[in-house]
């Protein structure tokens, strides 16, 4: 049997980083994607309203994230820039706050106190090291108990709460707030830098896929160049210590000397692995990520153009316009639970955008169920509670000839499109590291001549 120098399982922005720097290496790599589609948790939707792009997965991006823009540069992506909202809207629990700040002047006080307990623990954290080495295990705790043990109180506390909810996509009682927190630190500590990368970051012109198509197309380029297979679900990865044997959904086997797995946390139990993965991994993708919340695209009509809403004791906690068609204005909506607001029936999406914009009419709505996807089971990948200390480091760990990537192994900005990317570029180095002098060329380690 012809043997792969790497098998990638997986054709995200993590896996295709890896394929295109395994490719200049001059290795020979294979990539199996379950879907038909490759980009992962991204996926550019070009003409789901009217002909406006929808991205169904991730969308923002900041200058702060060097990989991704520095990405773009190398292909000449184009990157439509960030321009901050003339006004943010503010709803408490439904009643939308014609004011400047989201609290009344007798809370002032109250929200300067949740500004500095956020800025204070944001900079007890090093972005580039291990959090789980850091002992910052007061912060890894539930996003509602981190408000309360660091004094929170009244609507500030409300606001700060649905915030972090936010930027988990998860509910108060299970998201991690060190994981929130950390966005803070990795915008050098800025608040506004915070808001920026959660829901005001710049945007791909052309959407995301212009950027996973350039990188997909350079990884396949001739001579060497990748292979790619879609619609191609892994079911089990057989480790022999010599090589890696990968068996794809109806028996067809490939072998690899090596493999490099970059599934989400929750679907790598469902690939049988031989050795079994250590007790950790399996621990981590039982419990699965705390991102199990929703996004959901509404086309609305009387709401203002320049609508960025917060909210709290709302089922959104974000509501934002992101750009204009002849039917009424796109908006993209967040809610931390999946189930919260019913993407299938125009009524209930009006009745919760109308907790920011009280007129609005819901004329259509789109949504993708990543908590029902079979290849994500969820959205982005925010650590629970506890999650940091237990599995950050053994998520990314290779286990003998099998190795690990995906965005939630990242350092500085893991869950985003750009800890994906540092990922596949650390795996890819990872593992030509370990190749280093136990090359094959291309040949079945089992089937090799032994001379004397």
């Amino acid at each position: 049997m012809s043997i792969y120098d790497v098998i990638v399982i997986g054709a995200g922005f993590s896996g295709l980083t890896a394929a295109r720097d395994l490719r200049e290496a001059g290795r020979r790599v294979l990539v199996l994607e379950a879907r038909d589609r490759i980009g992962g948790s991204t996926w550019y939707q070009a003409d789901a309203f009217d002909g406006f792009g929808l991205e169904m997965g991730g969308t923002w991006i900041v200058p702060q994230q060097a990989h991704v823009f520095a990405e773009a540069r190398r292909y000449g992506v184009r990157i439509t820039g960030d321009t901050p909202p003339g006004r943010l809207t503010w709803s408490a629990h439904g009643t939308v706050r014609d004011t400047l700040l989201p609290v009344g002047p007798d809370e002032y006080g109250a929200l300067e106190h949740a500004v500095r307990a956020l800025v204070a623990a944001s900079e007890r954290l090093d972005p580039d090291r291990p959090l789980s080495e850091q002992d910052l295990a007061d912060l890894d705790v539930p996003i509602g108990r981190w408000a309360d043990e660091a004094g929170l109180t009244g609507d500030a506390r409300e606001l700060m709460v649905s915030w972090f909810c936010g930027c988990a996509n998860a509910r108060d009682d299970v998201g991690s707030a060190l994981d929130i927190i950390r966005w803070m630190a990795a915008m050098d500590h800025s608040l506004w830098g915070m808001v920026r990368a959660s829901v005001l970051g710049c945007t791909f012109t052309d959407g995301t896929v212009s950027l996973a198509d350039a990188i997909a197309a350079d990884a396949r380029r001739p001579p060497g160049g990748a292979e790619l297979r879609l619609s191609s679900p892994v079911r089990a990865v057989h480790d022999d210590g010599t090589a890696v044997t990968v068996t794809i959904e109806g028996g067809a086997r490939v072998r690899a000397r090596r493999v490099l797995v970059t599934v989400p946390i929750g679907v790598l139990g469902d690939i049988r692995f031989t050795p079994e993965l250590p007790p950790d991994k399996l621990a981590a993708s039982r419990e699965n990520h705390a991102g199990q919340g929703q996004k959901i695209w509404a086309l609305a009509r009387n709401v203002p153009a320049d609508l960025s809403g917060f909210g709290w004791g709302t089922d959104f906690d974000y509501v934002g316009a992101m750009g204009t068609t002849d039917r009424g204005e796109v908006l993209v909506c967040f809610a931390p639970e999946h189930d919260r607001v019913d993407a299938d029936d125009l009524a209930d999406v009006q009745r919760a955008v109308r907790d920011f914009a009280p007129d609005a009419e819901v004329v259509d709505a789109h949504t993708h169920r990543w908590v029902d996807d079979e290849y994500s089971k969820g959205t982005w990948a925010t650590f629970r509670a506890g999650q940091f200390g237990r599995y950050e480091l053994a998520l990314g760990r290779p286990e003998g000839r099998v190795h690990f990537a995906g965005s939630h192994t990242a350092r500085r900005w893991r869950a985003f499109i750009d800890g994906a990317i540092e990922s596949g570029g650390r795996a890819a180095a990872e593992l030509l590291a370990a190749d280093a002098g136990g090359r094959t060329g291309g040949k079945d380690p089992a089937e090799r001549t032994v001379r004397p």
